[in-house]
């Protein structure tokens, strides 16, 4: 996987947990964006943890 700003994923995140509805369009494409590069949001908050603290293993089986 290419390296992703750990920024732009909590953007994402942020749009998707946001409740106002004139960010609707963008919640779509964020949620669409996570889905593609990390196939659920609980990944997509696991990278950010392992950004922050580089002696985090992140192991999916």
């Amino acid at each position: 996987m290419k390296v992703i700003s750990a920024t732009l994923v909590k953007t994402w995140l942020f749009l998707i947990k946001s409740k106002d509805p004139q960010l609707a369009k963008q919640k779509f494409c964020a949620y669409q964006k996570i889905r593609r590069l990390f196939g659920s949001t609980d990944v997509a908050e696991l990278y950010i943890e392992q950004d922050k603290d580089h002696d985090i293993e992140v192991v999916i089986v």
